[in-house]
């Protein structure tokens, strides 16, 4: 058993080395000139019951520095049940480049609300985010930017949550990080796996080339990676990292735990819908990896020595590439949070994987199986 778990922690921890040279591919990487066109952007965000964060939505976009002619944005209710629509119309009152939509009744879900702003959009770039997401005044710009290159046709920005002073946001923070440097890593490595809707954009031809969210407009999440490995699959060299501080994004940690665990079970599901290999075998993999280190603490009794090296070896690496991460991000690792986190997480992503296939959940005041 000891010797199992040896192998597939050997594995593990080459992973991470894979991940290290890939975020340093995409973090180092050459960036685009700084172009003089502003090219035509669509803003498409799909809303649910998000009262609460709309006016900073709105105030955020309506700041960024790019003329105004050049862009737009397209807000689309998904039949919220809180005044989330009274408010938009409030709030865009007379700026002329915003429009807010909705969902017609037979139509429900971020996909469908998404896909019927994207085809009512009159620029050939697309940019969606969340409502709960705040934007430097340079985004737009940096992303237009990108799309200088002739051969971009999808690139991924990141996405921070904002750390606020207790504990469950900081972990939450921490594990967010990781998840948009293995994002950013993979496409380092020439193979994207995973990426964020918060922060994507592509162009409407390259989306409806693909057909868009078609072949997944059931499953609740995923309209960000599947369609990322469509494009990518149609276009091998046209998925990039937006590698620019000033186009992060930042999104908002859950404040209870009922609905941070809706949203991980939420995000997990559709792993189980993979048709790429290695976004599959990544999953698989990740599994046992994460098994294999809750049994070190039973190993420990046999092979102390040993046990204390591999988990020093996983600090270590995990440590230096979330470290590089926080900068990018402009954020900080905080101690406590990591090592409570090296604790907690093989539990964590063990529980959320079973649960992913087959607990129901409660998201935006919707139940899903």
């Amino acid at each position: 058993m000891v010797l199992i778990f040896v192998l597939i922690l050997s594995l593990y921890s080459l992973m991470l080395m894979a991940f290290l040279v890939g975020w340093s591919e995409a973090r180092w990487q050459v960036s685009p000139p700084e172009g003089t066109t502003m090219n035509g952007i669509s803003v498409v965000i799909a809303f649910r019951n998000e009262e609460a964060h709309l006016h900073d939505l709105i105030n955020d976009l309506a700041a960024l520095a790019y003329v105004k002619d050049c862009f737009e944005v397209i807000l689309v209710d998904d039949h919220s049940t809180d005044r989330s629509m009274g408010v938009v119309r409030k709030e865009i009152g007379n700026l002329r480049n915003f429009r807010a939509i909705e969902l017609p009744e037979e139509n429900s879900g971020k996909k469908q609300a998404l896909d019927f702003g994207i085809r009512q959009a009159k620029f050939e770039i697309i940019a969606t985010s969340d409502a709960d997401c705040r934007f430097d005044p340079q985004w737009l710009w940096q992303i237009s930017t990108y799309f200088e290159k002739e051969e971009t046709q999808l690139l991924v920005g990141a996405v921070k949550l904002k750390s606020g002073a207790s504990l469950f946001s900081r972990l939450q923070a921490l594990e967010f990080s990781s998840l948009i440097g293995s994002a950013a890593a993979t496409i380092g490595l020439g193979h994207p796996v995973m990426c964020n809707g918060a922060n994507l954009s592509f162009r409407i031809a390259a989306f409806v080339e693909v057909g868009g969210y078609d072949d997944n407009i059931a499953i609740p999440s995923g309209d960000d990676e599947f369609l990322m490995r469509k494009i990518f699959r149609k276009y091998p060299d046209g998925v990039s990292f937006l590698n620019v501080q000033e186009a992060v994004v930042t999104s908002q940690p859950q404040s209870t735990l009922s609905g941070f665990l809706s949203q991980r079970i939420r995000w997990a599901g559709k792993w189980k819908h993979n048709k790429d290999t290695l976004s599959r075998a990544l999953a698989v993999f990740i599994l046992p990896a994460q098994l294999s280190y809750v049994g070190l603490w039973y190993a420990f009794f046999l092979e102390p020595d040993m046990v204390i090296t591999f988990l020093l070896i996983k600090m270590i690496l995990e440590g230096v590439f979330l470290a590089g991460v926080a900068r990018f991000l402009r954020e900080r690792i905080d101690p406590v949070s990591f090592v409570l986190w090296q604790v907690l997480y093989p539990f964590y992503a063990i529980g959320i994987g079973l649960l992913s296939l087959r607990a129901s959940y409660r998201w935006k005041d919707r139940k899903y199986k």
